[in-house]
């Protein structure tokens, strides 16, 4: 009885030992937290954080900034900027689709794509039909770092820039070679989109455009379909959709004419679905919103239209009137900073505690960009989108991958034996907006 009871014993803590290595295991934080981003907060639910006077005023600095494009009579990028991406990839080892390295000739080939001496070659209005990646350089084409390496490979395409959602305002600068890439301009980023994913923008299409009014979604997949019964696009938190004045519940949408013109078609907003913008700033708003956004994958740059970080926060805070940067680097820029460098990990932890603000306060570290929405028995919770948490193998590093966008502490992964570093670590500022 007592061999059989030692060999039960054994047998459970290898079976145990067994389970504590599964390496598709989630990290602990995303099982013992709530993944709830009401819960982390004692704020008055529908008491709002922002003065609805300076909403206001930030959400008329948001729409200069939305339409701005349209105001533009030059690019505001010099051609050192806007062809950075051939001057920094003509002196790296690239990796194609297939794994393997790219032909040297590859960039050349972009280089004559891009045609830098005829920049910039057109100055037009023009609008995203289409929810469409933002490309570095004209192409379809992925360019990674070496696959062997923690962090690179797959699905880290240093091709994609940004997803620019349907609607979006842009300016037109420079046509590619083959004139199927159109370089533009928006309110956060700029880059390389397919043509026929936009439609050039008159006079009368701005106007009828801009009716002052528009609705932003309060879920992240509405199918949008013009009142002929077609579809147009998915809406997504972040969007603005003109309303047609006097008719609430109907929005305009841009159609491609078969001339390219822009066209705005009349489509019914599917009922909940969408809020007045902008949504006032009230911890139950910010709560709910961000909710829908809790579990969706990962996507840098917005690869399979889904978000990285720094696009998770600036989709979340347009829907508020809120402007943000694509970057996640000029993000820790906005609203009002504090710096955290030199301090210990407690340290840091109390001052955010301290000065931080629920769904206002952004927690940066280099290269990436958090939400603070709270505490959890004295540990700051932030939401973010986050690919995963460096881990040491061996005599080099890995990642344990989250992959998703999640509510975690800023040690996510503390329990692991391989963890090469607490996130907080590297955490050096936060900045409340707006």
């Amino acid at each position: 009885m007592i061999r059989q009871a030692i060999f039960f014993i054994l047998t459970a803590c290898l079976l145990a030992g067994c389970a504590a290595q599964d390496p598709n295991a989630p990290i602990l934080d995303l099982t013992e937290l709530p993944q709830d981003a009401g819960v982390y907060h004692d704020l008055p639910e529908t008491t709002p954080l922002i003065p609805p006077t300076i909403q206001k005023q930030a959400f008329d600095q948001f729409l200069k900034a939305h339409f701005g494009p349209w105001e533009q009579t030059e690019p505001r990028h010099p051609a050192s900027e806007a062809f950075w991406g051939l001057d920094v990839y003509d002196h790296e080892n690239l990796y194609g689709e297939n794994t393997l390295p790219r032909d040297p000739r590859w960039i050349r080939d972009m280089t004559t794509a891009s045609r830098v001496e005829a920049y910039p070659s057109m100055g037009r209005r023009a609008i995203a039909v289409a929810t469409t990646s933002m490309r570095v350089l004209p192409t379809n084409r992925p360019v990674f770092h070496d696959f062997s390496k923690a962090g690179e490979g797959f699905p880290f395409d240093y091709m994609q820039n940004s997803l620019v959602l349907a609607g979006t305002p842009l300016y037109a600068a420079h046509v590619s070679a083959d004139t199927a890439w159109i370089l533009v301009e928006s309110r956060f980023a700029f880059g390389w989109v397919p043509a026929r994913d936009i439609a050039w923008v008159d006079d009368d299409f701005a106007s009828t455009y801009q009716t002052g009014s528009y609705a932003t979604p309060i879920t992240d997949a509405v199918a949008i379909v013009d009142e002929t019964g077609n579809y147009a696009f998915t809406a997504r938190v972040g969007m603005m959709i003109p309303r047609e004045p006097g008719t609430p519940d109907i929005g305009l949408i841009p159609v491609r004419d078969r001339f390219g013109h822009a066209v705005a078609l009349r489509a019914k907003l599917p009922v909940g679905t969408m809020a007045q913008a902008p949504l006032p700033a009230t911890p139950a708003n910010f709560s709910a919103l961000a909710n829908t956004m809790l579990g969706q994958q990962y996507g840098w740059g917005g690869l399979y239209e889904n978000r990285d970080c720094s696009a998770t926060t600036m989709d979340l805070m347009a829907a508020f009137g809120i402007f943000l940067p694509r970057n996640s680097s000029q993000q820790a820029k906005m609203g009002t900073p504090f710096a955290l460098d030199g301090l210990d990990l407690d340290d840091k932890k109390e001052t955010i505690l301290d000065n931080a603000t629920p769904f206002l306060t952004l927690v940066r570290k280099p290269g990436h960009i958090m939400l603070y929405i709270g505490n959890h028995d004295g540990e700051p919770i932030v939401f973010h989108s986050v690919w995963g948490v460096k881990t040491e193998v061996g005599d080099g590093y890995g990642r344990k991958i989250i992959g998703a966008t999640a509510i975690t502490t800023l040690e996510p992964g503390r329990e692991l034996d391989t963890l090469a570093a607490p996130l907080l670590d590297s955490v050096t500022r936060i900045t409340t907006l707006p």
